[in-house]
């Protein structure tokens, strides 16, 4: 049997929910065949797009463009398949593919050119905002050296910032960076304070401007102020959900190493291994040029013999140094050699004048307020023995194999002191790490045995919620009924006879108002609204139609206190899985949940973001397999116009 809209959305929206990596890339190129092959026409735009950015996300991006030339073609014979939604995506993803191009070197120049010109007029003809193509005409200008830099670059600045096509902070990032490329440090730096200063927002900002205002302060000598934004730099990246900060986290390394923090640079050599390995050819230039900067000083300083680990392989400092600016003379010539120019090789020159600070760096503490996302992971649980210890700075400088095997020997030393809580944590950290590096399946096993450990010790629901949390998105079919046993199991709660009160003693009206003048009570229902978040995700996923409609229920209350704590983002996410669930069980309170979710984006911010955009696609695709044909266009109508809905 055919699949239908709804269902097919779903099914590729589950797709766009798993961990970017060669799994979710084949899920994508499955739901291109199927769509082709089986349809409803209208998800083979949302299929390709999915399927393009798996690709483009894990640095394969001239593998992306064939399925986005069948896009493009797609659009061109059937645009009535494209609703708002689909076309958000389609001309974002049409910067992330022309950017690529020009950041490969073995991309033809000519090729590039001609991609920019068809992109400035499929613009044009939708009437998108020309913003973005002016950026990536600006980037692709400073990549081969153009005589007409400067003029770009007055070109792009007058163009307005399209919500729908653009983003302000990445925007001001662009702005910085292209003053940096000028040699306008000052300039660079007055863009950055003023953006840094108004709390500017998305995927990867303020980090990575964060990062470069940091650098700035560097070179300069201004080691204070380079002190009061180190941490703030580290917090903002490791709350970034972008994948594209690799230069950001080049940049990082080479304070901490110029700084004279070794333990710290050495520290994010791992991240930037992986960096590398997604990133385009040009990224990874740049990232090189701050990697051979900090390199250099580490040998400088005395530590050319230490031992360290890059991209899996050892090296001595030195040894990686040689390596490094053997890799990066070697792009900066395939680049300069494109296009008959010297400017990124001169760049490397810059090098052999960098010098460590005249005394160390000192990190100074920043931590951003707890605020519970979708994007930023928690710890699991709390530091404990020397061999726990170790296995965390092993995992820190990329030894992955090495933590897992510590982690499980401080287990079995917790265990031989009779320390079951420590004994499961660190069986968690365990799980963490396979699942973080795809082993899914012995991520479920060890994420079993640490919930065995942590029910034996008696630990509460507030303590074991962010295991649930950090697992979900890993949960396999053949552990999908041991989660469901494990995650449901009644955890004891210091909160829970006060919230039992309230719930059946106040009245309905006043327990909202109640429940958040307990502090202790507030954090009960904070971490049980996200259980059953998490539990209603792996149910959505693996779960019968029983439980799908037990999901939705579950969904729809976490949902509904969230709002009522504040956590607006946060429960946007969950109606929108509420409205999906609703969708499919044909719920009464599908509409609601929709709404919900789209107030919540637009309260938060995010209503230009990939989210906000499958959110509206999602509540169209629902109203007109209800029939509501009319409803649907007018809404549309509204949110392309960016009207204020709620």
């Amino acid at each position: 049997m055919a699949r239908t809209v709804p269902e097919a959305t779903f099914a590729i929206g589950s797709v766009r929910a798993m961990p970017f990596g060669r799994a979710r890339s084949e899920a994508a190129a499955r739901q291109v065949r199927l769509a082709e092959a089986e349809g409803p026409d209208e998800v083979r735009a949302y299929a390709l797009e999915t399927f393009i950015e798996a690709l483009t996300w894990v640095g394969e991006s001239q593998q992306a463009l064939v399925p986005f030339i069948k896009l493009l073609r797609w659009w061109d014979t059937h645009p009535e398949f494209f609703d708002a939604g689909d076309q958000n995506i389609m001309f974002w993803e049409f910067g992330w593919i022309v950017n690529d191009m020009g950041r490969t070197s073995s991309v033809p120049a000519e090729r590039v050119d001609k991609a920019l010109d068809d992109m400035a007029k499929r613009f044009a003809l939708a009437n998108r905002g020309m913003e973005r193509v002016w950026n990536a005409r600006l980037e692709w200008a400073m990549i081969s050296g153009s005589d007409d830099v400067d003029k770009v670059f007055s070109s792009w600045l007058t163009m307005p910032v399209d919500d729908e096509d653009s983003c302000q902070p990445c925007h001001d990032a662009t702005h910085a960076g292209y003053l940096l490329f000028r040699g306008d440090r000052d300039g660079a730096m007055a863009i950055l304070e003023t953006a840094v200063a108004s709390e500017v927002r998305c995927s990867k900002e303020p980090a990575s401007m964060l990062a470069m205002l940091a650098w700035c302060y560097l070179e300069m000598d201004r080691l204070d102020d380079v002190e009061k934004l180190l941490s703030q730099v580290v917090v903002e990246l490791s709350s970034a959900t972008s994948l594209s900060v690799l230069t950001a986290q080049a940049r990082l390394f080479e304070i901490f190493a110029r700084g004279q923090l070794y333990d710290r640079a050495v520290g994010l050599m791992g991240k930037i291994a992986q960096g590398m390995a997604t990133s385009t050819e040009f990224v990874r230039l740049d990232a090189l040029r701050s990697l051979w900067a900090g390199l250099a000083c580490l040998v400088a300083q005395g530590h050319g013999d230490q031992e360290v680990v890059f991209d899996g392989q050892e090296f001595t400092v030195g040894e990686l140094l040689a390596k490094t600016e053997t890799d990066a003379r070697q792009l900066a010539t395939q680049f300069d050699d494109r296009h008959s120019i010297d400017i990124h090789r001169q760049k490397l020159s810059r090098i052999s004048s960098v010098t460590s600070t005249s005394r160390p760096l000192v990190f100074q503490q920043y931590s951003l307020p707890e605020v519970p996302t979708k994007n930023r992971p928690r710890p699991l649980g709390t530091h404990g023995s020397r061999t726990r210890l170790q296995a965390e700075g092993l995992h820190e400088k990329g030894y992955t194999k090495r933590a897992i095997a510590h982690y499980y020997l401080a287990s079995e030393e917790a265990q031989a002191r009779g320390n079951l809580l420590e004994a499961g944590w660190c069986i968690a950290e365990a799980a963490r790490l396979h699942q973080n590096a795809g082993q899914l399946i012995e991520a479920g096993k060890d994420y079993l045995k640490a919930v065995t450990y942590l029910q034996a010790a008696g630990i509460k629901l507030e303590e074991i919620v962010p295991l649930f949390v950090a697992w979900a998105p890993g949960v396999q079919s053949e552990h999908y009924q041991d989660y469901l046993a494990q995650a449901l199991v009644d955890y004891p709660s210091p909160a829970q006879e006060q919230f039992d009160l309230i719930i059946h003693e106040v009245p309905p009206h006043a327990v909202n108002r109640v429940v958040l003048s307990s502090p202790m009570v507030k954090r009960f229902v904070r971490v049980r609204s996200e259980l059953k978040d998490a539990v209603a995700r792996v149910m959505a996923t693996w779960g019968s139609k029983d439980d799908q409609a037990k999901a939705l229920d579950m969904a729809e209350e976490s949902a509904t206190w969230m709002d009522a704590l504040g956590y607006t983002d946060y429960a946007a996410h969950t109606w929108w899985l509420a409205g999906r669930l609703g969708a499919l069980q044909d719920s009464p309170s599908t509409n609601e949940s929709f709404t919900w979710a789209l107030r919540g984006f637009s309260l938060a911010g995010k209503r230009g973001t990939s989210f906000g955009r499958l959110a509206v696609e999602d509540y169209a695709v629902y109203l007109r397999e209800k029939g509501r044909e009319s409803e649907a266009a007018e809404f549309l109508q509204m949110w392309a116009k960016q009207e204020e809905l709620f």
